[in-house]
């Protein structure tokens, strides 16, 4: 597995694989403000980082200020200080059945609705907890399924690694070891590059 160093080029760093925890201390070693940055945002930051030579001056965009109360979950509420928890989803679920009862759940609704939230206030724009469940709402109401979650690699090459019909009644365990066989080779983290890969040589290491 390839180690991050400051020398290595984009290219080798896409074709790595890197975990979170790893990638906050090279972050910080750089001079990269890590704060709440995802993953995904993380490894673009360091890719301008290794494009350019420059530390990239993007700051992460805070939820909440340090010290203030959380919101008051009341419909009209401006979204100032978020807290996403079980509390928060109750009540955004709360307003979307009072408006489409009985509407069923959808995989990845949370993290799209937070993408969502993120973009509005790194935008500074103004929004209420209505605005937010009317989101969610449409969000749920998607047909299909959505885009697949970006640098969420290993549940993405899971999700089509089960999905082709030649893996039929291939358990998660066997697909966790294919996956853990790719995340060691060089090139692209996917279940077309497993694929491409695994016509002339298998995950065992075998031809």
């Amino acid at each position: 597995m390839s180690t991050l160093h400051r020398g290595m080029s984009v290219e080798e760093f896409d074709n790595g694989y890197f975990y979170a925890a790893d990638l906050k201390v090279f972050a910080r070693e750089v001079g990269i403000t890590v704060g709440n940055f995802r993953k995904i945002e993380l490894e673009e930051l360091i890719r301008q980082f290794l494009r350019t030579g420059k530390v990239p001056d993007r700051k992460p965009v805070m939820p909440r200020k340090a010290g203030e109360p959380r919101d008051r979950l009341e419909p009209d509420t401006v979204v100032a200080n978020y807290v996403d928890d079980r509390q928060t989803k109750a009540f955004l679920l709360e307003l979307v059945h009072a408006e489409a009862p009985g509407l069923g759940r959808k995989s990845g609704q949370w993290y799209w609705l937070n993408d969502w939230r993120r973009q509005k206030q790194a935008a500074q724009a103004r929004f209420t907890y209505r605005d937010l469940a009317v989101r969610l709402r449409e969000l749920m109401q998607t047909e299909g399924r959505f885009p697949q979650i970006p640098a969420a690699r290993m549940n993405n090459f899971i999700t089509d690694f089960r999905a082709d019909p030649a893996n039929a009644g291939i358990s998660r365990k066997d697909a966790l070891k294919a996956w853990n066989w790719l995340k060691a080779q060089p090139g692209p983290k996917t279940y077309a590059e497993y694929r491409r890969l695994t016509v002339t040589k298998a995950p065992d290491g075998s031809s």
